[in-house]
């Protein structure tokens, strides 16, 4: 029920592309390498055929024409697609046109303007990207229909004008995920450990020598005696512009101004963050978020596209030609194309619009473009009020899981269950306006259970593994496939996010609705492996079941742990389970005894103590790697292992310890209950109240036939919002599993 004991704080090292990953001493810390957002090609996936009674794969063919485009976008600032780009992607149009064509955002109307360039015509509009890597990138809409035209502004100069104006410069890496924060992002910049000086280049910059503002958002993640315990130095160009002092595991932000005459008036500027260590805490840890940097320079599409502030009623850019676009973004929902200014000799002179606005100009080569993915037509919609389903199965976009997946929902089918399948792309162009969200599988779900014919479906299974990098942009072993809710969640060690599929099932409150399980499957063969053992468990012919009366308790080697165990071996014996009990207050030396137990045939696995991803007990005296040697692949037990995160299942580097047995071939387990995070200690004070005595419960008696619904009725009696998180169910929700 607790992390991996440790007399001092916890430090695990992984690997991971060269970044090390580690706990600190806020807790754990899980760092990822990452690249520069990208968005997978979803023009030619697997679809599924979501009619009853089966599925269907077959790619999206190519060259067929589309409807609609998903225009992915990286960058802030005025983006572009032309008439020749949109034909190369089969989209039906006669001309560019807000009469014809529809661009859109999250379901509302974008604006764009139309114009005719050397090459042709072209889309223009003003993008905004998301930082944030949980929902990057941001999707566009482009479809079919009457769009909304960009409003445009006469702007002829009335004066020479200033050739200057506030540029910005952001820095944001998103390289470390921080599971236990209590920041909306998560993801963070590289570790600094004091002593250390961290330096930033500003080589992108071309700034004059005068004033401007530095922000700097950082999480420190240490906590010690002295208050204070932080101290940061920062200096540009050597010039110290502050020492920022403060107190404590928290996030910092970091608000300074900047002297005239520090900048460069060349690309030779250097930002330096340093930790002195001095504040004589023991040690002192901090993680840079992202930095934001306002400063002077002169107005010029010479290197690119440029965003800018000024209230100057006239301004003049150099470097340019008669072609230069200039649009007013300082609302950002309605932006305005300016014309009608004046060239003269390279540049380009016209009126501002008011005081503290916000402009893009660039050359018409220097619009950013998009990522273009075609929608598929999809057969039926999600939101047709005449579809009904007692059993939905949301299948990632792999190919051949549809197929994979065909014995199991058959075998549904024949048990009297309305069976519907989709797939996850659908749900995200129906519910999610494109986007890659976690928001769009809970809304499409929400609408099931109040639009799709009574009753609402009873059993969920998401088909596909998770990752915390939900962008793979890591290059991980284990890629996400199909996401999973992170939830913040505050227990005894302060705010930490947890991986949540029940999550999905919650609609108004903080009680699940459905029974949610997963089938975490990377590959074609595990999820084989997952669908067989499901079917097989539940089909074999055989006339001796014996062995699922039987139980197996492991218990760790602390009185409360004994003690609980007790009270579950008592609960199945009353119900006529044969109940073996390990306690390792008696013999820790119980690694083989635990396989061989298996081996012969147990239908509950149990386990109560500390654990970590992969392994029970500080003794590991059961580890994923054991599942090596498990032969019980015609004896699968139920594995329920009320300990700290033994079903880590999002974790992008390793598998934990209950994906590994589900995954397992020649034996393991058929269906898990495990937690994704670390459990408080809180929910132990008193036995009868948590999760896992609730479930015995359910379990023993005579409320529910299949494993999905016992979980489901054990989290609907619970009250803290930790416990109904934190216990995923890994394998099918509708497994009927085998009672004396």
């Amino acid at each position: 029920m607790f992390s991996i004991k440790h007399k001092s704080a916890h430090v695990t090292k992984l690997y991971l592309n060269r970044s090390l990953v580690l706990g600190s001493l806020a807790g754990l810390t899980i760092l990822f390498l990452l690249g520069a957002a990208a968005y997978a090609h979803l023009g030619d996936i697997p679809q599924v055929d979501a009619r009853v009674g089966g599925l269907k794969a077959a790619s999206f063919p190519k060259g067929n024409e589309s409807a609609a485009l998903r225009l992915a976008v990286n960058e802030t600032g005025i983006t572009a697609v032309t008439a020749e780009q949109l034909r190369t992607a089969n989209f039906r149009f006669d001309t560019l046109s807000p009469a014809t064509i529809s661009l859109s955002r999250n379901g509302d109307a974008v604006p764009f303007l139309v114009k005719e360039t050397a090459t042709g015509s072209a889309l223009y509009f003003y993008a905004q990207a998301i930082t944030n890597t949980l929902e990057a990138p941001a999707i566009y809409l482009l479809q079919s229909g009457e769009g909304l035209a960009m409003a445009q502004l006469k702007s002829p100069p009335s004066g020479k004008g200033t050739s200057y104006g506030t540029h910005w410069y952001r820095w944001e890496e998103n390289s470390s995920l921080l599971t236990q924060t209590n920041s909306d992002d998560i993801w963070f910049g590289p570790l600094l450990l004091a002593p250390h000086a961290w330096k930033l280049s500003l080589d992108a910059i071309r700034p004059t020598n005068g004033p401007g503002s530095l922000t700097i958002q950082l999480w420190s993640s240490t906590q010690d005696i002295p208050d204070p315990d932080h101290h940061v130095a920062v200096a540009l160009n050597g010039r110290s512009l502050t020492n920022w002092y403060w107190d404590g595991i928290r996030e910092e932000t970091i608000e300074l101004d900047i002297p005239q005459d520090t900048f460069a008036a060349t690309t030779d500027n250097l930002l330096t963050i340093a930790m002195p260590g001095d504040t004589g805490a023991t040690g002192e840890a901090l993680y840079l978020d992202w930095i934001q940097l306002a400063y002077e320079s002169e107005l010029t599409t010479r290197y690119g596209q440029v965003l800018f502030g000024s209230s100057a009623d006239n301004l003049l850019v150099h470097d340019t030609s008669e072609q230069m676009l200039i649009f007013d973004i300082s609302n950002a929902a309605a932006p305005t194309y300016l014309y009608d200014y004046v060239y003269l000799e390279n540049q380009v002179a016209f009126a501002g619009t008011g005081s503290n606005r916000t402009y893009a100009i660039l050359e018409p080569d220097q619009a950013f473009v998009p990522e273009m993915n075609r929608i598929p037509q999809w057969e039926e919609s999600l939101r047709s009020t005449t579809r009904g389903a007692d059993y939905l199965a949301i299948v990632a976009d792999v190919n051949g899981f549809g197929e994979a997946m065909q014995p199991l929902l058959a075998l549904r089918q024949q048990q009297g269950l309305r069976v519907t399948a989709v797939s996850i792309t659908q749900i995200y162009d129906e519910f999610g306006y494109g986007q890659q969200t976690t928001n769009a599988i809970r809304d499409f779900l929400a609408y099931t259970a109040a639009n799709w014919q009574p009753p609402a479906p009873r059993y969920v299974l998401l088909v596909g593994d998770a990752s915390y990098d939900l962008l793979n942009t890591a290059n991980s072993p284990n890629k996400n496939l199909l996401p999973t809710a992170l939830v913040k969640l505050n227990n005894d060690w302060g705010d930490e996010y947890i991986a949540s599929d029940t999550w999905f099932t919650i609609f108004d409150d903080e009680t699940p609705q459905m029974a949610i399980g997963r089938f975490p499957a990377q590959t074609l063969s595990q999820l084989t492996a997952m669908v067989q053992k499901t079917v097989d468990y539940e089909t074999a012919v055989t006339t001796d079941l014996n062995w699922a009366n039987n139980v197996l308790l492991v218990a760790d080697d602390e009185p409360l742990f004994d003690t609980i165990s007790d009270q579950f071996a008592a609960t199945l014996k009353n119900d006529g389970y044969f109940v073996h009990e390990l306690h390792m207050s008696v013999n820790e030396n119980i690694h083989y005894e635990i396989m061989s137990a298996i081996n012969q045939g147990v239908g509950l696995v149990s386990y109560v103590g500390h654990g970590g991803p992969r392994m029970w007990g500080d003794e590991a005296v059961f580890h994923a790697d054991d599942a090596a040697m498990l032969t019980n692949a015609t004896r699968l037990p139920i594995f329920a292992t009320f300990t700290c995160l033994n079903g880590a299942f999002a974790d992008p580097e390793i598998d934990s310890l209950a994906e590994t047995l589900l995954g397992e071939a020649g034996g393991g387990a058929v269906v898990a209950i495990a937690p994704s995070g670390r459990v408080p200690l809180s929910l132990n004070d008193n036995a009868n109240t948590t999760l896992s005595q609730a479930f015995y419960q359910v379990y023993t008696g005579n409320e529910a036939a299949t494993i999905g619904d016992v979980l489901l009725l054990a989290k609907q009696e619970q009250t803290a919002v930790s416990t109904i998180h934190l216990f995923n169910l890994l394998g099918d929700p509708a497994l009927r599993f085998h009672q004396p």
